[in-house]
């Protein structure tokens, strides 16, 4: 089932990553966003648990459940609780393209941690997706929508703080007993979330009547991560890295086609331009890391 070619992996695990940023606003007016991320993971779990038969037990050692927790918290329930609820003030192509912010928190991390200097193609490309983000959020003026763009531009740093974690698991976990490390122990993290949340709301939000959470639950929870995930393991432990980056940061594209058709969004002159730029220099930057042999 995962051992597919690693073009059409990565190709799966970009329509999933698009997808998912449409169907978390569909469920925002519906669900505490915590308890959306709990229960999609809860639900790619259990997927997880009937497909990975006795590899489900490397879950459990000791050298893989403390990289596991830190990917889990930091890779899925902290960025993406904080993304959904930014969801509740802005668009879902404002805040893919605003996700393409995360290069230029990697670039700063390389060269504090690493000592790393981008060359000029580098900056050239990190000043596309300043641009391109910019003229995203400053589209939106002084309006309640320049919070979500910034809300989740300030998270993306964390997604960074997983990687970390994920490069030091063991090299025997294969592509999708990662894929259900990541939402396993991510579920600690969000639990701990929907309690705190309901000792200071007094409840947590959840709508069973509305058909539309249903079904966002189910395709965030099989399609992103189930589905998606592994796809996207897959794909990065069997073809170039560079190669799979590039093509998974140019899903802003399928999100601001899916968004316009569920009518979350509309086709501005700023909002193509900016993605263009942005998605643009994306590209750029990773391409680069071709020849990058650290």
């Amino acid at each position: 089932m995962f051992t597919i070619s690693p073009v059409y992996a990565i190709w799966i695990a970009w329509f999933a990553t698009a997808i998912n940023v449409v169907i978390s606003k569909l469920a925002v007016p519906y669900v505490t966003s915590a308890l959306f991320i709990f229960l999609s993971c809860f639900i790619a779990v259990m997927c997880f648990r009937f497909s990975l038969g006795e590899e489900w037990r490397k879950l459990f050692r000791k050298d893989v459940w403390p990289k596991a927790l830190g990917m889990g918290t930091f890779g899925t329930a902290l960025p993406m609780t904080i993304f959904m609820v930014a969801l509740n003030y802005t668009t879902p192509v404002n805040a893919s393209i605003a996700n393409q912010f995360e290069i230029i928190y990697s670039l700063i991390l390389s060269a504090i941690i690493l000592k790393e200097h981008p060359s000029l193609k580098q900056i050239g490309g990190s000043i596309l997706i300043l641009l391109g983000v910019g003229m995203i959020i400053l589209e939106g003026g002084t309006s309640i929508q320049i919070k979500g763009d910034l809300m989740v531009i300030g998270c993306l740093w964390m997604y960074q703080i997983s990687h970390i974690f994920a490069k030091k698991l063991p090299t025997d976990l294969g592509p999708q007993t990662i894929a259900a490390a990541r939402a396993l122990y991510a579920l600690p993290a969000l639990g701990i979330l929907c309690i705190a949340l309901f000792f200071i709301q007094g409840s947590l939000q959840f709508n069973g009547q509305a058909p539309l959470l249903w079904i966002a639950l189910g395709v965030s929870a099989i399609i992103n991560y189930f589905l998606g995930n592994c796809y996207w393991y897959q794909a990065i432990r069997n073809m170039d890295l560079s190669k799979a980056t590039a093509i998974i940061l140019s899903y802003p594209v399928m999100t601001y086609v899916l968004s316009v058709l569920f009518r979350q969004d509309q086709i501005t002159f700023y909002k193509v331009l900016g993605m263009i730029l942005a998605v643009g220099g994306a590209y750029i930057v990773t391409l680069l890391a071709k020849g990058d042999k650290k």
